[in-house]
């Protein structure tokens, strides 16, 4: 797949390199890899090569369990960590240990997982979900691979750079209910894409309102995206 007209491989890593704090680098990356690719969501992930695990650091379009570590046999991202190169799995519904809730849309068609490189070790991983039949996955890579340096310069300036993207006040199922309220779904289409009931769900968005200090679902989502705790 060619790039569109309207993507400029050097006005994204401009944009990208632009604050180099590792919350902005990691959501301009993947803010401008779903525009290259035309891909339904996308995550990236912070490889800790000397614990066996990795952090899901940020996501753009689903939610993946974001700030949660894994071991690094584990889903898409550790598949290209062992292989060393890009990966593509034609069906991540199949993919075993995958980590999108079982009714995300993202789920349906082929994942693509590229490693990010920096002095021979691989650093991140960056995961597309359903993505468009004939994709360039070397155009990916290039693009991808463009933007270590940032991410490695972000986590040496960063206070705690083993800390998630984006450091939030929730639990990690308030944080997948607050991915899908800013996506605009209703608490029963929380509830089947979480496999939960809509009282459950209403615990959890209360939870939220309660913490972001807000009185209703928009206001909680726009004070979460003020403060950095949900990616845009």
């Amino acid at each position: 797949m060619a790039t569109g007209p309207r993507f400029r491989f050097d006005q994204a890593l401009a944009d990208v390199y632009g604050d180099l704090r590792l919350t902005p680098v990691l959501r301009r990356l993947l803010r401008h890899t779903h525009r290259l690719t035309g891909s339904r969501a996308a995550t990236v992930s912070l490889i800790d090569a000397g614990h066996g695990r990795y952090l899901k650091a940020a996501e753009y379009g689903a939610s993946c369990r974001l700030g949660q570590t894994f071991p690094l046999d584990e889903g898409a991202t550790g598949r290209a960590f062992a292989l060393r190169r890009p990966v593509v799995i034609a069906d991540y519904g199949r993919l075993r240990s995958g980590h999108l809730a079982g009714a995300d849309p993202a789920r349906r068609g082929p994942v693509v997982a590229v490693p990010v490189w920096w002095r021979g070790e691989v650093i991140a991983v960056t995961v597309v979900f359903a993505t468009p039949v004939g994709l360039d996955v070397d155009e990916l890579e290039a693009f991808t691979q463009s933007a270590a340096a940032a991410i490695v310069e972000s986590r040496r300036r960063s206070p705690d750079a083993g800390a998630p993207a984006g450091q939030h006040p929730f639990t990690p199922r308030e944080a997948e209910v607050l991915a899908l309220l800013r996506s605009g779904r209703t608490d029963r289409e929380i509830a089947a894409c979480l496999t939960l009931s809509p009282k459950t769900i209403e615990k959890h968005v209360a939870a939220i309102r309660r913490k972001t200090g807000t009185g209703n679902r928009t206001a909680a989502v726009l004070t979460a995206l003020d403060n950095g705790w949900t990616a845009r």
